[in-house]
């Protein structure tokens, strides 16, 4: 009994090792801009942003509060429109 759990665990160690895991590409090669971003946490709309998951389409019902995470972060609510303005790059940067 011992030996047939050995040789599961090294069969799928062995697999794990030769067929690794592919990363997920971004759907979309155009990056968001910054003053696109800021506008959209501020209104709460960052779903209007380009989607960088292959996995979460636009008519996924959490895609939204994804969105938000990704753009925005996780207290984007609790975080002042005054704050975001402070936030945008300048031309020197």
């Amino acid at each position: 009994m011992k030996y047939k759990i050995l040789a599961t665990v090294v069969m799928v160690a062995i697999t794990g090792f030769i067929t690794p895991v592919k990363s997920q590409e971004p759907t979309t090669d155009t990056p968001a801009k910054s003053n696109q971003v800021l506008n959209a946490c501020v209104q709460n709309q960052a779903e209007t942003l380009p989607n960088p998951f292959s996995d979460v389409p636009a008519d996924h019902w959490a895609f939204k509060a994804v969105m938000t995470m990704h753009y925005c972060g996780a207290f984007r609510k609790a975080t002042s429109p005054a704050l975001f303005q402070k936030l945008q790059p300048t031309n020197s940067q």
